[in-house]
């Protein structure tokens, strides 16, 4: 499988304090960690890290930032040979501040804006990936390669993710981004509004599939005409950071290896969960062997990859039922049903009924119980 992802990349200073961030202030920071970062970036990052050809499409200045990121990606296996060169323009930074009490971020960023200027891509991609940062380079590349499973991380509100959403085959929406496009305010106790927000970000977006991240509340999806919520892993959080990053990557790699919807928004949950408890958006991501791992002591064992699916359809083109709640039961912060196939009974939990179809939130082996991760 050859991955091509289009975007983002930037060199990233993640910097744990224990104070609050305010106005006339100095802080005195002791401890930092350097890594390259950016959503096209660390998303090429964990492809190559999951043993994916994977190729990374970014513009970079013609400085140590940018020797540092290209570094970073070849010591990992990314290709970097689409990587662009911009002499006017320096390359793109960011400062992440972590609370290390809250575990709250405060993410500065420093970015040009550039974009790239070639888009002759040499490969034949199977996945294509694209943050939205750059329109241009990413219609050539769907337009190039028709064939291609075609993926767009929205990660924020801009004309080029309106466009974009026009060509992928599959759309991740964190949580901001997707209450900002359809102008509505999700209420955990009114699972109307979750509803009302899967559909009217598939009346903009009609061709793809969605999938929203809810940070602590899990991830929305939509299968058989039924709006659902598949809760997270709960973990202890050191660091959120990247982790939208890790489970676009996550779900964008199982999708290609030809697991199905749900499956694969269990993958790309429990990596982005496992991602929070480490810092740095990049230096957290798992591998493979730990994401499968825990898949297989929650689900049984591990099933034999499919053959990557080529020109893939989204599995739910009509809108779900805009009166029922979801699943038929009142969302709760912690509990969910979501049916997964041959899952044995479970035990009603939080005081919800038992389901044997449904999944109860589940806590990894030796990581503390008191968080969980915000994707």
């Amino acid at each position: 499988m050859k991955v091509l992802s289009i975007g983002s990349s930037l060199l990233e200073t993640t910097c744990p304090i224990n104070e609050l961030i305010g106005e006339n202030k100095t802080m005195h920071l002791s401890e930092r960690h350097e890594c390259g970062g950016g959503h096209a970036g660390n998303i090429a990052y964990l492809m190559a890290k999951w043993g994916v050809e994977s190729y990374v499409a970014s513009m970079l200045g013609a400085d140590d930032a940018a020797s540092k990121i290209k570094k970073d990606f070849e010591t990992i296996g990314v290709k970097t040979e689409y990587i662009e060169t911009s002499y006017d323009k320096p390359t793109d930074k960011s400062l992440v501040l972590v609370n290390a009490t809250s575990k709250n971020k405060t993410v500065f960023e420093l970015s040009s804006n550039a974009t790239l200027k070639k888009y002759s891509f040499g490969m034949e991609p199977d996945l294509i990936i694209s943050d939205g940062k750059d329109l241009n380079a990413t219609v050539a590349a769907f337009d190039k390669y028709p064939k291609a499973l075609s993926f767009l991380i929205a990660t924020r509100v801009s004309n080029e993710v309106l466009e974009l959403g026009k060509y992928a085959k599959y759309i991740v929406f964190n949580k901001g981004t997707a209450e900002e496009f359809t102008n509505i305010q999700i209420d955990y106790n009114n699972s109307a509004t979750l509803v009302n927000i899967y559909n009217k970000l598939k009346q903009k977006f009609s061709k793809a599939e969605i999938v929203v991240t809810l940070g602590e509340r899990g991830s929305l999806y939509a299968l058989n005409a039924q709006v659902k919520i598949l809760p997270p892993v709960r973990v202890g959080i050191v660091d959120t950071n990247g982790a939208g990053d890790t489970f676009g990557g996550a779900f964008a790699y199982s999708i290609g290896r030809g697991f199905d919807l749900e499956k694969a928004v269990t993958y790309a949950t429990i990596a982005a969960s496992l991602s929070t408890t480490k810092l740095t958006s990049r230096l957290s991501i798992p591998s493979l062997t730990e994401v499968s791992n825990y898949y297989e002591s929650k689900f049984g064992k591990k099933e034999q990859a499919q053959t990557p699916v080529q020109n893939a359809q989204p599995t739910n083109s009509n809108q779900v039922n805009t009166t029922a709640p979801i699943n038929q039961t009142p969302v709760t912060p912690n509990v969910t049903p979501t049916p997964m196939p041959n899952h044995a009974p479970v035990p009603s939990v939080n005081g919800v009924p038992a389901n044997p179809n449904t999944v109860p939130p589940v806590t990894p082996v030796g990581v503390n119980n008191d968080n969980s991760q915000n994707a």
